[in-house]
């Protein structure tokens, strides 16, 4: 038996690779779900190809979009976790992924119940503890707590030593999301659509960098099909900066999020992204669509940057955001083929170590 406790949109799409591998080769699955992006979770679980044991671990069935909803879930779970025993995990193994609060919460869920825990993507260096906080805080203590930790890169492994973890390391080629991406089929076409996809805490909290955005994509409306894909704590720093009629007033059309398939092939008919998400920005890496990155660095990315041809930050400055809007074409790449599969790695070395 693997388990898998995880709660949001990227741990879904990251793990369901490796998940369907594991049930190909008659391993049995359970699921423990956080929920914290629970509508959109829900639909994501249709692309698990086989049966497995669904553990509804959290009761909440909204997208948590407010800091005080989020507060409330992760208080709630994590009393749970501290009073009721989960007994069946005990010396399970127990996958977990990233940085996410339901990484922390599915950590502390594994070790209270003396389960083995398997973290998946860990290692991304971090620019300081409270520059991504909370995310750089969770990479750290949950690496710190892993029995194994599944890394893919010389940054990764290189801050995993950094941290003196004491978990077996594995190193696979990839990240799993090249499995995610290589599963969609391609409806390709041509469009004028430009996509924008924004919810990094550095961005979202500081108007001066929103407007800054909303201005850049404001002055391009006339020339392209603009569409934001918004997550709920974006949609709600929009409308208190009092940027959301200057969106609709400019022709951009504010939509929420769309399923895993829709969206990907959404970016793959792209002119180009304008994204701050890891996620987002590893699939327009793999899919090769220019992508002005909202952000003025990528430590935490480098082993994609370093690979990436079709990336560019805009480091918040009009110069930049002009290049890249005035010669995006120059960005396109191809679409990056990957035969290593990174899930079936994690399946073929886990089978013969813990199985």
């Amino acid at each position: 038996m693997i388990n898998f406790i995880i709660g949001t949109k990227a741990q879904f799409i990251k793990c369901i690779p490796v998940i369907n591998k594991f049930i190909e080769n008659d391993v049995k699955i359970s699921i423990y779900d956080l929920k914290q992006h629970s509508q959109i979770t829900s639909k994501l679980r249709n692309k698990i190809t086989n049966n497995y044991e669904y553990i509804e671990f959290s009761k909440n069935n909204k997208n948590l979009g407010t800091y005080f909803g989020l507060i409330k879930w992760f208080i709630n779970n994590l009393l749970k976790i501290i009073f009721i025993r989960q007994k069946e995990l005990k010396s399970q193994y127990c996958f977990v992924h990233g940085d996410t609060l339901s990484t922390l919460l599915g950590s502390f869920l594994v070790k209270m119940n003396k389960g083995k825990l398997i973290l998946l993507e860990a290692g991304h260096p971090v620019p300081g503890i409270f520059k991504h906080f909370p995310e750089s805080v969770i990479r750290y203590i949950c690496a710190k707590l892993s029995d194994i930790l599944i890394a893919n890169g010389k940054s990764q492994l290189k801050q995993l030593d950094k941290w003196n973890t004491k978990g077996e390391i594995i190193e696979i080629s990839t990240n799993t999301i090249y499995d995610s991406v290589s599963n969609v089929k391609m409806d390709k076409r041509e469009t004028n659509d430009v996509i924008i996809s924004i919810h990094r805490t550095e961005n979202i909290n500081s108007k001066k960098r929103t407007r800054l955005l909303v201005e850049s994509i404001s002055n391009i409306s006339k020339d392209f099909d603009i569409t934001w894909y918004l997550h709920i704590p974006t949609k709600n720093k929009l409308q208190s900066y009092n940027l959301l009629n200057d969106l609709k007033d400019n022709g951009v059309e504010t939509k929420d999020l769309q399923e895993y398939d829709i969206f990907i092939n959404k970016l793959n008919n792209s002119q180009f992204v304008i994204t701050d998400g890891g996620g987002v920005v590893e699939e327009c890496s793999i899919i090769g669509i220019p992508t002005l990155v909202w952000r003025n660095e990528h430590l935490d990315q480098n082993h994609i940057f370093e690979n990436s041809q079709n990336l560019f930050l805009c480091n918040y400055q009009e110069k930049d955001i002009d290049y890249f809007l005035k010669n995006y074409k120059k960005f396109k790449t191809d679409f990056k083929k990957n035969d290593t599969l990174p899930s079936s790695q994690i399946v073929n070395i886990l089978k013969k170590r813990i199985l």
